[in-house]
């Protein structure tokens, strides 16, 4: 069993395992309580910036909330020391002594750290209801390493954000092959044009789903913003010679929609 193995991989792993034919089990990998959202800032600095003050100001928002957790994502063992000593808590990566690590994970744990800031080795196994804010400083690794690491948050099936503070000047990622992801993770950061749920949903399960298009989904910032589009309004006439003939007259001109808009309008009406 595996929770985030895409299609591209398949053959690598039975081969790997010296599997020569099975029936293969897929189930959605779609994760409707996670809403997902970038910043992109010019350069590094100013994302790293960016999210220490998000962070904090986070943090103060939910001082008095005993069941608050947040994990923040850095590529670099020399991110998370600098950036948790912006934020104000702890450090955990592998360069750190086994004693101090283990007592960070149980501070996070039992709430007297509330953010905890981390490389990759928080990225999978940690299964902690309370997580409801999962920050990435730049482009993740690839497609597996971040649906691995923003899915350590609502574990509980309570809305959660996945936020990833990213940069213009990153270098792009190398070689042509993209099993992993790592073309299409900085091609997804990029873009602000199609539902972010798109790229990941493709890629995993050879399917495009979208935020108004699974069921009980919170909005991506791309579907929040078109939502919030004002509606065109535009009206199609038709003449009253055309209504004699009975015939059905081709629009003059079709207004375009935006896709979330209809999703907006139902949210609205029912509050």
């Amino acid at each position: 069993m595996t929770a985030t193995c895409p299609p591209s991989l398949r053959a690598e792993l039975f081969s790997s395992l010296g599997i020569d034919d099975c029936h293969v089990i897929h189930a959605p990998t779609d994760r409707p309580e996670i809403s997902y959202n970038v910043k992109l800032y010019p350069t590094r600095v100013e994302a790293k910036k960016a999210l220490a003050s998000v962070v904090r100001k986070r943090l103060d928002l939910k001082k008095d909330d005993p069941g608050f957790r947040a994990l923040v994502y850095c590529r670099s063992k020399d991110n998370v020391e600098e950036l948790a000593a912006m934020i104000g808590c702890k450090p955990f990566h592998a360069d750190l002594p086994e004693e101090e690590r283990a007592a960070s994970f149980r501070d996070w744990i039992d709430g007297k750290q509330k953010v905890m800031v981390c490389s990759s080795l928080l990225g999978c196994g940690v299964d902690v209801e309370g997580v409801s804010v999962v920050f990435h400083l730049g482009t993740p690794w690839s497609i597996l390493d971040f649906v691995q690491e923003s899915g350590r948050a609502g574990r509980g099936g309570r809305h959660s954000v996945s936020m990833v503070f990213a940069s213009e000047d990153e270098r792009e990622p190398d070689g042509d092959e993209d099993l992993y992801g790592k073309t299409t993770m900085r091609e997804w950061v990029l873009q602000q044009s199609e539902c972010r749920r798109t790229a990941l949903s493709s890629f995993l399960d050879e399917g495009r789903i979208t935020c108004t298009l699974l069921k009980g989904a919170i909005l991506c910032d791309v579907c929040r913003a078109k939502s919030k589009q004002e509606h065109p309004k535009t009206l199609i006439k038709f003449t009253a010679l055309e209504t004699r003939k009975g015939d059905i007259p081709k629009p003059r001109k079709l207004p375009h929609v935006p896709p979330t808009t209809l999703r907006y309008e139902m949210d609205r009406i029912q509050r």
